[in-house]
């Protein structure tokens, strides 16, 4: 059993049930009007579960505090291993997840991790019911497991990538659909968006046990479907699709 972080860690709040990344650019490449979707902030993992636990005292869920217009939280650590042995990638980095997740640790021969020594830390992500992961792509190998709750993915290939309508390279939001694919209704498919209904793509439910590996390039949108927590690690950069995206503007 992992025992909770007392010390502050990495929160995200978000004004909606959508996070999207706002982060990564300078001052002077930001859009006019344009205001990140994310704030992060510290909190404890308490702090933390006391925000995104939307249940009554009775148990049962609460839909006032799950509403799409309702502030989300969002709770990470992330252990650095030898990418920051002194805590340089994050203060008070969480370098005991590489005791708690040995699967994860940079082994030769490892399962999940196709080159080890290119290894990218240890990130542990905790959602509440209802936080979408705007659909997006990765520039890096992902292996992802569930530890408890479920987390919906909807995975598209990267030669789907001009069809999901990203914003552009040097955009705060680059690498992100503009589409807000919760909302299929609202899309004006006349709007240069004709195409976005033609995009394929595939669906799985990762509940507690479940891995799953993403090559690098490929999209994936997340929707947590009742409070949960999945690790991830990253393992260096294949280029079978890097056409693809570079087609694509990246």
């Amino acid at each position: 059993r992992t025992k909770a972080p007392s010390k502050p860690q990495k929160g995200n709040k978000h004004g909606h049930h959508h996070r999207g990344w706002g982060g990564g650019y300078s001052k002077n490449k930001v859009p006019e009007n344009w205001t990140s979707p994310t704030t992060m902030l510290r909190m404890t993992y308490w702090d933390w579960l006391k925000k995104a636990n939307a249940t009554t005292p009775t148990g049962e869920v609460d839909d006032d505090i799950l509403g799409p217009n309702q502030p989300h939280w969002y709770f990470r650590l992330i252990g650095c291993g030898e990418t920051g042995p002194h805590g340089e990638c994050d203060a008070g980095s969480s370098e005991y997840l590489f005791d708690e997740l040995p699967f994860f640790q940079p082994r030769p021969g490892d399962l999940y991790l196709k080159t080890p020594p290119k290894q990218r830390g240890i990130h542990c992500r905790f959602g509440m019911k209802g936080v979408i992961a705007e659909n997006h792509f990765d520039g890096s190998r992902n292996s992802i497991v569930v530890l408890s709750g479920a987390r919906r993915y909807i995975l598209n290939h990267p030669n789907q990538c001009d069809r999901l309508h990203l914003y552009p390279k040097g955009h705060p939001s680059a690498r992100h659909s503009q589409i807000d694919w919760s909302r299929p209704d609202d899309i004006n498919l006349e709007d240069g968006n004709s195409d976005f209904a033609e995009a394929t793509g595939n669906e799985v439910v990762l509940q507690a046990g479940d891995v799953l590996y993403l090559p690098t390039h490929w999209f994936h949108y997340i929707v947590s479907l009742k409070l949960n927590y999945q690790c991830n690690t990253r393992s260096g950069i294949s280029d079978e699709y890097m056409d693809a995206i570079q087609e694509c503007g990246f």
